[in-house]
């Protein structure tokens, strides 16, 4: 029993030992990469640093931006075909030549009042405020919270060409996308089949552009230099065609997986 022990004790000596050892260096490891960090951070400019937290708010205020034109241009045309279904029956009820009676007018009659109650419903609740006012102001009021950081949003105005060029893509994608579902679901091709696959690469060659291309924030000339300025549009111009580049590459790379 006494040699065993003993050589329990010294077993468990050298497990303690090499705890010992083990745990001052996990510590000075990450002490090493803890100033590691430190160091990085501090090799970044602050002026990087400023336009990476600018470029992560423009692309922030791009989504609400978006989302707002969304719901505005829906709820728009929600109202419009009221309007235009409204307008109808009134002419059919009114002024119609010749006199509506029977099943026919009761119809048209409970449908002028139910757009009629619906509208003012829409009015009262405060949805048109919410859906039509609210994203029709969304560049005045967002502009009055980010004066205080001297940056205003601003619309893009794209040329002719890069309408053009952005038509022809929708056009060219939603083309691929319909054809790509039908030779699927009604010709029974599979992914690997060489017309599915030129309609995919078709699809990726035809995203549409990223980066400042709808709206972008513009540094005030009163508090920045036009060095800065310029410096701010160089970076966010090189990021925005690096990431495009990325995800272009990113997709073809997914092609063979996914066929």
């Amino acid at each position: 029993m006494e040699p065993e022990s003993i050589g329990d004790v010294g077993n468990h000596a050298q497990d303690d030992s090499a705890s010992i050892v083990s745990g001052p260096r996990r510590r000075s490891t990450s002490k090493t990469s803890s100033a590691k960090n430190i160091r990085n951070s501090s090799n970044i400019s602050p002026a990087s640093m400023i336009f990476r937290n600018l470029l992560i708010l423009e692309d922030d205020l791009r989504r609400q931006a978006h989302e707002q034109k969304i719901l505005k241009w829906q709820f728009t045309l929600f109202l419009a075909s009221m309007a235009g279904v409204g307008a109808f029956t009134f002419y059919e009820l009114y002024f119609t030549s010749d006199y509506v009676k029977g099943l026919h007018r009761v119809i048209l009659q409970f449908t002028l009042s139910f757009i009629s109650i619906t509208v003012v419903l829409f009015h009262i609740s405060g949805q048109y405020r919410r859906t039509i006012v609210i994203p029709r102001r969304f560049f005045t009021s967002t502009n009055k919270g980010i004066r205080q950081f001297n940056v205003k949003l601003v619309k893009v105005q794209s040329t002719w060409d890069e309408k053009y060029t952005d038509s022809v893509r929708f056009v060219s994608r939603t083309i691929a996308y319909c054809n790509i579902y039908c030779l699927k679901k009604f010709l029974w091709l599979k992914d690997d089949n060489a017309i599915v696959k030129f309609w995919k690469s078709v699809t990726i060659q035809s995203q549409p552009r990223i980066g400042a291309v709808d709206v972008k924030l513009v540094l005030n000339p009163r508090a920045f230099s036009a060095e800065i300025r310029e410096g701010w549009e160089i970076y966010r111009d090189e990021f925005w065609a690096r990431e495009g580049a990325r995800r272009r590459k990113q997709a073809h790379e997914l092609r063979p997986k996914s066929e």
